[in-house]
């Protein structure tokens, strides 16, 4: 009986392929440890009116320690229902979120909180909800 005979050339492809399978493996090992150590994010649902509606809605996150806010991000016209993804390490004690909407002819409406109560109350009840009403100037 003959053992098989394995060309150099097959073990050579065997080598190669197995070390490109190491090298697969390690960038995606290394690539789930990069996201999985990431920031943590979380998606947080609006739900805004205004009476009247169609005022423009905004919002930013400012850092009090820092003395440094983010500039205003344009969500929509009320109502507005949506969804946006919010990193929670911008959400400390120090961080406050403020949403305000605008329209002609009326005052602007304003809502604050602090980092930590934003995320509790959009997790304690599955959006932040807010129906501002809008006196005429």
């Amino acid at each position: 009986m003959s053992t098989p005979h394995v060309s150099l050339a097959s073990r050579r492809s065997f080598t190669d392929n197995f070390y490109r399978f190491k090298q697969l493996a390690f960038i995606l090992g290394a690539t789930l440890l990069v996201t999985a150590c990431g920031p943590s994010v979380s998606n947080v649902r609006f739900k805004v009116n205004s009476a009247p509606e169609g005022a423009h809605l905004i919002y930013r996150v400012s850092d009090q320690e820092l003395k440094k806010a983010s500039d205003w991000i344009y969500l929509g016209n009320t109502p507005f229902q949506g969804v946006r993804r919010i990193k929670e390490e911008e959400m400390k004690e120090s961080s406050k979120v403020t949403l305000k909407v605008m329209r002609a002819g009326y005052f602007d409406q304003v809502k604050e909180w602090d980092g930590q109560s934003f995320l509790e109350e959009a997790e304690g009840r599955g959006q932040i909800l807010w129906t501002p009403r809008l006196i005429s100037q």
